[in-house]
């Protein structure tokens, strides 16, 4: 029920909170499974049982094959993994689930700890290098500009006082590090509240594979169009442990601009937005809650549950 505030001009409305999209309960067993990524390497896959499947003389996956649990309506709390679809960065089909770790990606949304770590890498950017003169650096003589008595005006020494124009500046700004502080604890409780947010607004997408070569920016183009999101501001993190394995990613990803809707452009229909790329271990927190959507690989899902994970 929201809560009203009376004041003598009008009366505000606090808005309500936010709710975030139902994530759909996993289940407790999968089966694995190897799919080719666009570049027809293999990739393994720990697929849900109700995903249909074909692959190799194995079939697709029956209703019988599945595991019966007693206490479904509370499997979603009792279960250890959430569950995302898998899909191929060339296609944009989905080739399976991934079991994700749900202490990082299932976490729960903490907005007062997404606050504290966004102030914290906003700190960053400060440069501490903004300064006001004091008194001794403010040029000007020192003798009292009239008497003290006898005249009927306020008492003054030195026409360098701050309340004059050309005046120092009474507690002004001085150079300094602003840059803050907070324990590891507090930001990677932070993260995962951030990753776990994405994933349950459903923003978030996992692919096969980033750090390849799209071809330029129309391959990159039409990637992003066969997984709808052509258009759209995007958050790209990639696994790979080098990086001149996706260095074409990133100069494709580079060219991208921020360019109003065309009608007559098939490319600019939904306009276009800069995109972002960073390796997974190397992200920020800021970057991952202003944009919209978070697309990344199955290596860097890797690398986020084994740095952020907790028991």
């Amino acid at each position: 029920m929201p809560i009203m505030v009376c004041c003598p001009q009008q009366c505000l409305r606090r808005p309500a909170p936010r709710r975030y999209a139902t994530v759909v309960a996993p289940s407790l067993t999968a089966r694995a499974y190897d799919f080719k990524d666009v570049t027809g390497e293999r990739v393994a896959v720990d697929v849900h049982p109700l995903t249909p499947v074909v692959t190799g003389t194995e079939g697709k996956v029956t209703f019988e094959q599945l595991e019966r649990h007693a206490d479904k309506p509370n499997l979603w709390w009792k279960a250890r993994a959430v569950h995302a679809w898998l899909r191929s960065f060339g296609t944009g089909e989905e080739i399976g689930l991934l079991e994700l770790d749900r202490s990082v990606f299932g976490a729960h949304l903490r907005p007062d700890l997404l606050a504290i770590a966004m102030d914290y890498e906003q700190s960053w950017l400060y440069a501490g290098t903004e300064s006001s003169k004091p008194l001794g650096r403010v040029r000007g003589s020192t003798r009292k500009i009239f008497p003290q008595k006898g005249r009927g005006r306020a008492r003054h020494g030195t026409r360098r006082a701050p309340q004059f124009v050309g005046g120092y500046a009474a507690h002004g700004p001085r150079p300094r590090n602003r840059t803050k502080d907070i324990d590891l604890n507090t930001y990677h409780k932070a993260m995962r509240a951030g990753l776990s947010a994405k994933f349950a607004q459903d923003q978030l997408t996992i692919v096969d594979n980033l750090a390849i070569d799209p071809k330029g920016k129309d391959g990159l183009r039409a990637q992003l169009d066969a997984l709808g999101m052509l258009g759209k501001k995007i958050y790209f993190i990639y696994g790979s442990a080098d990086d001149s394995a996706a260095e074409a990613f990133i100069k494709a990803a580079d060219q991208f601009e921020d360019l109003k809707k065309d009608l007559d452009d098939p490319w600019l229909w939904n306009g276009e937005k800069k995109l972002l790329v960073a390796s997974a271990r190397n992200i920020s927190l800021m970057p991952m809650m202003d944009i919209e959507h978070l697309v990344m690989d199955k290596a860097a899902v890797e690398i986020l549950e084994e740095k952020y994970h907790c028991d």
